[in-house]
């Protein structure tokens, strides 16, 4: 009864403090004649998740992985010509962020938050993409730029301040497992409804499912495949939900071959060779997997083995190599011109435009050319720094998993497998640019971050 009587003080409290800041901005808001239906309800919800849930904030963060899949599902308008669509992930890492910070301040537990370099070098990424909005051209492309930006230090730092115990980074392993096993469903049935078409293969950075373009899809793929394989290892043989981690990791597997993705494929294979490698155990599993997948894919799949080594003895020459030289030599001209500050967040996409006479563009498929182009010398420090830092943390963690090999590190390992991984396709493909990759990449950094590998 007293606990009772102790919680609903607590409540009360909280609801007095939520409406402090409320009635001032609901004010701002009617002055100014900003006041809708859709900010009364964010307000109300926010309200809502802060009084009951704000214990439970890692859930929505867990939660935002897989909720990727499903697309953009908001529209805002912005102007008469202009529809802002969201997507839940976005939602999701809003309201826990929002939800966060008022807890901070209210509860006055800044001594509490994890702050790291990286977390610094984000916010400061972050900072200079907000700076560069004095230069853009389209306001639209720059919005579309920074959601990276923004989401991608959001994402880490939740993640890093959240999901921070066993039990937590488990259930964030179980969303992503389930983020690829359909994932790797809607790629298999785009190209049934495609009707088997081999424009599957070759027009992948046009053709859509709902988290994005293909391309998009097999990146992200090939970075989830070591850490459905870890978590399958870490689980007991007893646990019910192995065999699912299991057939997810497969049909993820095969997926980023049944795209015949150049740089995806050659990143994985590399990603998997460093696991092979490290989990010395498990080599004869390995082996025999390849065998069988190889096995099955020449008698079963001729076709697709045969175009991949087709593109593979093509890579030099076809025409989506030759029009990536083109992209690299119109972004190098950029930053010749734009050395110091770049041409600004987003803007590259109108400068191709012009520059390459096409009316659609792309992302260059280098990230640290895109940091380069966006924000200039500046970018490309930042993008060193931040490469630099994350290989630093892998090679610490590395030292301890060497000195004590057990179940607990297999996980570290896997985390370390998809790092390399992201980072040797994200030389060749748009990856770190491409918010669905980059919600999920800092997600999971974040959530390595808090495997402790020193005293387990």
């Amino acid at each position: 009864m007293f606990q009772n009587n102790f919680k609903i003080k607590e409540r009360k409290e909280q609801l007095g403090r939520f409406m402090f800041l409320l009635v001032p901005l609901l004010f701002f808001l009617i002055l100014y004649n900003k006041v809708s239906l859709s900010i009364i309800a964010g307000l109300i919800i926010l309200c809502v998740l802060y009084l009951f849930f704000k214990d439970y904030l890692w859930l929505f963060l867990v939660a935002s992985a897989p909720s990727l899949i499903f697309g953009k599902i908001l529209n805002i308008s912005i102007t008469t010509n202009w529809v802002y669509e969201a997507r839940l992930a976005e939602i999701l890492i809003l309201m826990t962020a929002s939800v966060f910070i008022l807890d901070i301040l209210f509860n006055r537990i800044f001594v509490k938050i994890k702050i790291n370099f990286i977390a610094i070098l984000l916010f400061i990424y972050l900072l200079f993409s907000l700076y560069s909005y004095g230069g853009i051209v389209d306001f639209r492309y720059f919005i579309f730029g920074l959601k990276v930006a923004v989401y991608g230090f959001l994402a880490y730092f939740l993640a890093l301040n959240l999901i921070d115990s066993k039990k937590k980074i488990l259930y964030f392993l179980y969303s992503l497992s389930i983020t690829s096993f359909i994932l790797s469903l809607q790629l298999f049935f785009k190209f049934y409804e495609m009707g088997f078409s081999s424009l599957f293969f070759f027009e992948r950075s046009t053709i859509l499912i709902p988290i994005g373009p293909i391309a998009t899809t097999a990146a992200i793929l090939a970075f989830l495949v070591p850490l459905n394989l870890v978590l399958y290892y870490y689980l007991d043989n007893q646990n019910k939900s192995k065999p699912f981690v299991f057939l997810s990791f497969v049909l993820s597997f095969v997926a980023v071959f049944f795209t015949l993705g150049k740089g995806a494929i050659l990143s994985l294979l590399l990603g998997m060779f460093f696991i092979f490698a490290s989990l010395k155990k498990k080599r004869v599993a390995f082996i025999l997997f390849s065998l069988i997948f190889l096995s099955i894919a020449y008698f079963a799949f001729n076709q697709f083995l045969l175009g991949f080594m087709e593109r593979m003895r093509d890579v030099l020459i076809d025409e989506n190599t030759s029009f990536r030289i083109k992209e690299y030599l119109s972004g190098w001209q950029l930053i010749q011109d734009n050395f110091i500050f770049g041409v600004g967040t987003g803007q590259q996409l109108v400068h191709f435009k012009k520059m390459l006479n096409i009316e659609t563009s792309n992302l260059v498929n280098n990230f640290f050319l895109q940091a380069m182009i966006d924000l200039g010398i500046i970018g490309l420090s930042l993008m060193v720094l931040l490469i630099f830092s994350i290989f630093k943390k892998m090679k610490r963690a590395a030292k301890f998993i060497n000195k004590r090999m057990n179940k607990e590190f297999v996980l570290g390992i896997g985390f370390m497998a998809s790092m390399i991984i992201a980072f040797l396709n994200g030389l060749v493909e748009v990856t770190f640019y491409a918010l669905p990759y980059a919600i999920i990449f800092w997600l999971s950094l974040g959530v390595f971050e808090n495997i402790d590998f020193e005293n387990k």
